[in-house]
């Protein structure tokens, strides 16, 4: 959506971003708070495919055969 971007009132919304705080992408309306969930980038991109939540079974086969947990630091020192 982007930083500047907005939901609707009372919409949920789904991210990646860990700056979701209140009222930042989705307002509360008369009816229905505003909900900002924080997921992983795997599960916002399946989402987004769906249109919905996607359930355990859904995600668990959508990615089979990606390490999502695969990770190396440098092999450099980062500081000079």
């Amino acid at each position: 959506m982007g930083n500047q971007e907005k939901a609707e009132k009372g919409d949920t919304v789904m991210a990646t971003s860990t700056r979701l705080f209140q009222g930042r992408v989705v307002a509360d309306s008369d009816r229905k708070k505003g909900e900002s969930l924080l997921a992983s980038t795997p599960v916002v991109v399946l989402s987004a495919v769906l249109g919905r939540t996607p359930s355990i079974e859904e995600y668990e086969s959508a990615v089979v055969g990606i390490n999502l947990t695969k990770f190396a630091p440098p092999q450099k020192s980062l500081c000079s």
